[in-house]
């Protein structure tokens, strides 16, 4: 008798999951979802919706915290389907930058999936004191997943109160060179670099700005200055300063020059890096 109990509970469910939501939308990004429901697509095979809580882990960055899988009755209710999905315990996936859309869970479905528009449990992520360090660390993270633009509203707030907070100065710049503000980029590193003048992080992106803004003598002078603190071994970083310096050369048609510095990154670069790659298939 139980075993045909089971056995109709899992028919029924497989019934139910026949059914779709028309009103649902995936056409969410996930960096518009922290602290939301979301519900992940389904293929033609999968047996239903996989819904869960995204937030930020200060660690971890944007995780997705599965909850479950509903399905929708004829009437469009959700109902919560405890035969397919027995959640015994947390699940949860750091979310890559590549990850797919999603869609918003209606909050008329709360309380069929017997959920909470803010669950309990997330309010230990967002308990944080130091207001500067939390805004850092949120640009750091949306920084990480592509979204400079939001990464500069978190970030311009620490600048503002401490311009040389560890770590911001250049989080900003690289945001801006992302989404194409050099000008920005060069105004904030030429003093960063005055207090911090050992910090090859920021020669990078100060030289990447001066070349795209055409400026390449400027470019070349600050790749020169930002090897000189590099240690004499090959290294992925000092490679690429040298190779990119090559090809500012070449964009000034410097031909001497440029074959000069790709042999220099032949030499500064390790040979599994891509930049090798690329000397050895520039024909050096």
């Amino acid at each position: 008798m139980k075993n045909l109990l089971t056995l109709l509970l899992i028919c029924l469910s497989f019934k139910l999951l026949a059914q779709t939501d028309p009103e649902l939308k995936f056409d969410q990004p996930f960096v518009k979802c922290e602290k939301k429901w979301v519900i992940l697509n389904r293929s033609e095979t999968d047996k239903g919706y996989t819904f869960g809580y995204i937030y930020i882990d200060s660690q971890a960055g944007f995780t997705f915290d599965m909850q479950g899988v509903f399905a929708v009755d004829p009437s469009g209710k959700y109902v919560r389907d405890t035969v397919i999905f027995k959640n015994t315990g947390a699940i949860k996936y750091r979310i890559a930058p590549n990850w797919r859309p999603v869609a918003l869970l209606p909050p008329k479905h709360f309380d069929e999936l017997k959920i909470k528009a803010e669950p309990d449990w997330v309010k230990i992520y967002y308990t944080y004191t130091d207001t500067l360090a939390h805004n850092y660390r949120w640009g750091w993270i949306y920084n990480d997943i592509n979204d400079s633009q939001t990464a500069l509203t978190y970030l311009e707030k620490t600048y503002k109160v401490k311009p040389h907070y560890p770590g911001v100065e250049f989080e900003m710049t690289f945001a801006y060179n992302a989404l194409g503000r050099f000008n920005e980029a060069i105004t904030l590193l030429e003093p960063a670099i005055r207090n911090d003048p050992k910090n090859t992080f920021f020669y990078k992106e100060l030289a990447y700005a001066y070349f795209h803004t055409q400026q390449y003598e400027k470019a070349i002078s600050t790749y020169k200055v930002g090897l000189e603190y590099f240690p004499n071994e090959r290294s992925e970083a000092r490679g690429e300063f040298a190779f990119n310096m090559a090809n500012a050369y070449k964009v000034l048609k410097n031909e001497a020059e440029y074959k000069a510095w790709m042999i220099k990154a032949k030499e500064y670069t390790p040979t599994n890096s891509r930049y090798y790659k690329a000397i050895i298939d520039a024909g050096f």
